[in-house]
C-alpha cells in the first residue's frame, strides 16, 4: 500500500450526524492566489495561523510529483476498467471504506505490532476494505492544532476528514510467557463517534505461528476485518472533502478506493439517521443531494481532485456517495 505523503498539520472538522458545519478559511499561497481551506482553526475555535504556506498545498505538491513517478502505470490503471476492480464489502457501491489500525501500549516497531498490522493489512482488500496503517495516522495528526490530543487515538473525527477513515481500530497487544500474547482491540466509528465494545483475544506468536495462514493471527486478523466491515455497513459508501483550492475541491478517497475518473458524487447533509433505543446510531439513509462533483483527476492512490457539477459546494461535513 502507497504510505500518505507526510507533513500534514492543523486539519479536520467536527462531524457528527446531527451537526452541519459551514464556513471556511483563507490562507495565502502566493502573490497571485489564495488558497481555501475548507476545515478551518477557525472552525474549532482557534486562532488563524499566519501560514506562508497551507499545509495541503504542501501535501499536493508531494502527492503530484509522486503522481508524475508513477507514469505510464498510473494511467494505465485509471483507464483501464479491470485494473480498478476489487473485492467488495456489503455496500452494492463496489467501492471500499479505509479502516485505520492503531498499535496502543507497545513498541510500534515491535515483531508484535509488525505482526497484527500486517496480517490485517494482508486480508484488508478480500473483505472490500483499505487499511490505513499506524504511521500514516500519526502523520494525519501529528503538528495538528485541530486537535488537542497527541495521538490518533483522540482525534477520531479529525481522522474522518483526513485520511477519511470509516474506523479506528486500536489495538493493545500484551506479550506473555509461553509463546502467548493478549490483543485487545476497540473499534470507533470516526463519523458517527460510535464507540464499540472491546474484543479480547489470546494468540500463539511462535516462530511457526505469526502471520501463516491458518495461524492465530491469521484467524484473528480474519475475526478482526469481518467485524469492522459489517459495523462499517451501517451506512452506503461515503467520503469528505478536506481542502479547496480555487474551483477544486480535495476529497479523501481515489483510486485506491475504487473510484475512476468521471464518477460522479452526491454531497448529503445529515440524512436520515436512525438510532438504538441506547441511542446509537445504527443506520444512516442519506438525504437528498445538495450538489454533486465529478472526479476529476487523481493525486496518489487515496486522493482525487473533484470539480463541481451541480447545487451547493461540498464541505467536510457533507457525506459524499457514489451515484450510480
Amino acid at each position: 500500500m502507497d504510505h500518505f505523503v507526510k507533513h500534514l498539520c492543523s486539519l479536520g472538522m467536527t462531524v457528527a450526524a446531527a451537526t452541519l458545519l459551514t464556513g471556511c478559511a483563507f490562507s495565502p499561497n502566493s502573490a497571485d492566489e489564495q488558497a481555501e481551506l475548507a476545515d478551518s482553526d477557525a472552525a474549532f475555535g482557534y486562532e488563524q495561523s499566519n501560514w506562508d504556506r497551507p499545509f495541503w498545498q504542501r501535501w499536493v505538491d508531494d502527492a503530484r510529483a509522486q503522481g508524475r513517478a508513477e507514469g505510464q502505470q498510473a494511467a494505465a490503471r485509471a483507464e483501464a476498467p479491470a485494473a480498478s476492480s476489487v473485492a467488495v464489502n456489503d455496500d452494492d457501491s463496489g467501492l471500499r471504506p479505509k479502516v485505520g489500525v492503531y498499535i496502543q501500549g507497545a513498541d510500534p516497531d515491535s515483531l508484535a505490532a509488525y505482526s497484527l498490522t500486517n496480517a490485517l493489512a494482508a486480508r484488508a482488500r478480500e473483505k472490500g476494505l483499505t487499511l490505513i496503517k499506524p504511521g500514516e495516522l500519526d502523520d494525519a495528526v501529528g503538528g495538528s492544532d485541530a486537535c488537542a490530543a497527541e495521538t490518533p487515538v483522540g482525534c477520531p473525527q479529525l481522522l474522518s476528514i483526513f485520511p477519511g477513515i470509516r474506523g479506528l481500530l486500536v489495538i493493545t497487544p500484551e506479550t506473555g510467557g509461553s509463546g502467548r500474547m493478549n490483543v485487545e482491540t476497540r473499534m470507533r466509528d470516526t463519523d458517527f463517534g460510535i464507540e464499540y465494545d472491546s474484543v479480547s483475544t489470546a494468540l500463539n506468536i511462535g516462530p511457526d505461528d505469526i502471520g501463516g495462514s491458518g495461524s492465530d493471527i491469521a484467524v484473528w486478523s480474519e475475526r478482526i476485518l469481518d467485524m469492522a466491515a459489517d459495523r462499517i455497513a451501517i451506512a452506503p459508501w461515503f467520503t469528505h472533502s478536506f481542502a479547496l483550492e480555487g474551483d477544486d475541491m480535495y476529497i479523501s478517497a481515489g483510486r485506491e478506493a475504487g473510484l475512476a475518473t468521471g464518477d460522479v458524487l452526491a454531497a448529503h447533509g445529515e440524512g436520515s439517521v436512525v438510532r438504538s433505543p441506547s441511542g446509537r446510531v445504527v443506520a444512516w439513509e442519506p438525504g437528498p443531494a445538495v450538489g454533486r462533483v465529478r472526479v476529476k483527476q487523481f493525486l496518489g492512490p487515496n486522493i482525487a481532485i473533484v470539480e463541481q457539477v451541480s447545487g451547493q459546494r461540498p464541505n467536510p461535513s457533507h457525506r459524499l456517495t457514489l451515484v450510480k
